[in-house]
């Protein structure tokens, strides 16, 4: 038996996720408002914030990507691949995700704000994080 991941408590739904998406403002490429299975393609985005789902359809996990080189598919399906492939727990926990696609000029600290508020409004905690220092205005 493995650890469980963080299971969830509210599930994702179009408008669910298109209200997550416009918290992007003038950073969001598109919305996609559809499901990926983990293991496909997300499309291609350079930065993007992502919504994992469990087989219950449960929010489970929120994360970000912050590629440091060029990609040859979506940096969501790239990160989502080394989470599975690394935690035992994750593939066979995780069913879904999904995508918010930011433009590649979209400040890393605005990734890292939008993947908080994401997860505070999923009520997910983000476990095992570096603290990232906040920009001073």
């Amino acid at each position: 038996m493995t650890d469980t991941v963080w299971t969830g408590v509210v599930t994702i739904t179009d408008t669910r996720y298109a209200m997550l998406a416009q918290l992007a403002g003038q950073w969001l490429v598109e919305e996609r408002p559809e499901p990926i299975l983990i293991g496909e393609n997300s499309g291609y985005e350079d930065k993007a914030v992502y919504v994992v789902v469990n087989r219950e359809g449960l929010a489970c996990y929120c994360g970000r990507t912050a590629p440091t080189r060029m990609l040859t598919r979506g940096a969501a399906a790239t990160r989502l691949h080394q989470h599975v492939s690394h935690t035992r727990s994750k593939e066979e926990e995780w069913a879904e995700y999904w995508v918010i696609p930011l433009s590649s000029a979209t400040p890393d600290h605005v990734v890292s704000d939008l993947e908080r508020t994401v997860a505070a409004r999923l009520g997910i905690p983000l476990v095992h994080r570096a603290r990232i220092p906040r920009r001073r205005a």
